[in-house]
Formats: C-alpha cells, structure tokens, sequence
C-alpha cells in the first residue's frame, strides 16, 4: 500500500462548537513563512493510497509510511483471529462464519459485521473486528463504518477484550482514525483513555497500533487537548525512550502533534526527562523517527520558555547534525526547527500539517 497525505477537511473540535481552524499557528500577531517546510506541522499516520492533494493555501508536511515501507514498523495485524478456536467449533464452521463476514464487507454492508463485533463469541469478536480491519484500508469504507456503528464496539474491545480482540481492533482503529470524522469519534466515543491503557501495557503491537492512533487522533487541536489531560503526555515519552523502533517512531509523531498546542507543548519539556528521548531518537532512531523528532522539536522551540531545555538536552547540536548528515527531509525538517529556535520570538510560521 502506497502512502498518501490527509486531507484537512476542518472537522469540529470537540472542544469549541464551530470547526476547528486549522490555519492558525499560534496568537503571535504576524505570519512568516519560513523557507519551503513550516517548522510548525503535524503529521498523520500512514494514510491510504488515493488520497488526494490539500487544498488550495492549506500545505501539508511528510505523513509516516504505511506499514510495508516503514524500517521501523513491526508486523502488523492481518485480521485473521489470533486465538484459538472455542470448544467444539469445526474448522469447516469457522471458515463458513468468516466468509460470511468477508462476503458481507465486499459488498460495503457493515451491520452484520458490527452485530457480531457486539454480540458474538469471543472468536468471532475476534474476528469481526479482523475484517474491519482489513475493509478500513479502503478510503470510502472508513466513512461507511464510522457511520455504521463499529467504532464504539471496537473501543469496546481494546478496553475489556481477550488478547486478540485488542490487536484486532487497535489495528482496526488505527486505520479508521485516518478519517477525520472518525479520529474525532473516538475520543467522542471514549476511547482515548483505553488507548492510552494500551500504550502502557499493552503487547508490543498493541502498544504500536495504540500510538498510532493517537497520532491521527491528535491531529485536532481538541481531541489533542483531551489526550494530555488524560495523562497521554507520560506513556508517549516513555515509548519514544524505551519502545520498539515503530513505537517510537509513532510516539515522536504523537508528541509532535500534541506540542502543536502551546499548553500541552510546555507539559512535555517540563515532563522529567521529557525532551531527552527525542534528542536520542534524533541521533539513533530510525529515519522516520529522526525525522519525527526533529518536527517535535520545532514545535517546542515555538514557545519561548521551552528551549532552554531544549538547549541542555542537546537538541541544537542534533539538529545542526541532522541538517547536515540526515536524509533530504530530514534536512528539511531539521533546518526549520532551527529557524524555529533562533526566531521564535519575532516569527509565526504557516501552519503545515501532514
């Protein structure tokens, strides 16, 4: 699967009764666009093929890779149930009931689906939400399942679900979550403290697909908002220090999105030891997450008071390197993030979102 970009469709916040607007950086009262990245952005994880450009006036900035061309990603879910059997199951049943499912999903008709992610035995929850799963990779279908029903039994099963059931839908919320709409619901829907959960005791791959997530869902400024009060700020810095390589690359990306907001981007340099893993990951992570690091950075450098710890954690040296050592976008990224640090005083930057 190719990666793509997001498309800012403006949804509401949950936290203001209007859309969000997207186009604002910060309350400075002047705008300047520095070079061609914007040192200030956020990114999405791993949109689907067939997205279309932004619109006009609205750039956006690099999205991470999808799971095939991510070096750092770990494998991820198929949708087949990852459990045994119940008792007394036949194979020939099983394979039947999951036909039916699979049949019921290629012709865009969810209820059955959903019905059964509600009311089924636990292997075919388990199941159910594998097939959602797999039918959310196409772009139209995310829209279709949101609308259906099926996000608030998949939060559901991250919360109270066996150990399948919560690899199956995180995966399947990951990939919903890309919908602008549905990233929104699910925090409606309360799924951001079960994922939060997730992030700190999960499997491994639970914790990754939770992360990630919450990268799309941080993408709005409200639901952002309602991550760092829910305690997101501390389980996302300990990925990004002590995780798999695809957990800190989406915790980078996720403290990225969430240091867009000025108060939450004061919570993480303050947190204890809070700018230092990203520092780290700038030096020894995996291109994606130098790369993520680098923009988490930037904005942080946006408000004044956080660079001098930025400073003492060697962010500015790392930087300096990554611009001359690091990979064209890594470059890119990294330059802006010092235009950001040396200016952030007199400057605004256009918001670029990915």
């Amino acid at each position: 699967m190719a990666s793509g970009v997001k498309v800012i469709k403006n949804p509401v916040s949950p936290g203001s009764k209007g859309a969000t607007p997207k186009g604002k950086a910060s309350p400075k009262p002047s705008k300047v666009k520095a070079g061609s990245a914007s040192p200030k952005s956020k990114v999405k994880a791993s949109s689907p093929k067939g997205k279309k450009g932004s619109p006009k006036g609205k750039p956006r900035g690099k999205a991470i890779e999808d799971a095939a061309a991510d070096d750092a990603s770990a494998e991820w879910p198929t949708g087949e149930g990852a459990s045994a059997s119940p008792s007394g199951d036949s194979i020939t049943d099983l394979e039947g009931d999951l036909a039916s499912l699979n049949m019921a999903s290629e012709r865009g008709s969810f209820g059955s689906i959903i019905n059964v992610l509600r009311h089924g035995s636990p292997k075919e929850r388990e199941d159910a939400a594998g097939v959602l799963l797999r039918a959310a990779f196409d772009e139209e279908q995310q829209q279709v399942i949101g609308d259906s029903g099926g996000i608030e039994p998949l939060i559901a099963l991250c919360r109270d679900g066996t150990e399948g059931q919560q690899h199956n839908a995180a995966g399947a919320l990951s990939v919903l979550s890309r919908n602008d709409g549905n990233a929104v619901a699910i925090w409606q829907l309360g799924g951001v403290v079960p994922l939060l959960e997730l992030c700190r005791s999960g499997t491994p791959m639970q914790r990754e697909l939770a992360a990630g997530t919450l990268v799309n869902m941080a993408f709005d400024d409200g639901v952002a908002i309602a991550i760092a009060r829910s305690g997101g700020v501390a389980p996302l810095l300990a990925l990004a220090k002590d995780g798999t390589p695809g957990q800190k690359v989406r915790a980078a990306a996720c403290l990225r999105n969430l240091a867009y907001t000025e108060e939450i981007a004061i919570q993480i340099a303050t947190s204890p030891g809070g700018v230092a893993p990203l520092v780290a990951l700038i030096h020894n992570g995996s291109a994606a997450a130098k790369e993520q690091s680098a923009g988490c950075l930037g904005n942080l450098g946006l408000v004044s008071r956080n660079r001098s710890a930025i400073q003492t954690a060697g962010g500015y040296q790392a930087l300096s390197q990554l611009v001359m050592e690091g990979t064209p976008a890594q470059q890119q990224v990294a330059n802006a993030a010092l235009q950001v640090l040396a200016h952030a005083d007199e400057m605004e930057v256009l918001v670029k979102k990915g």
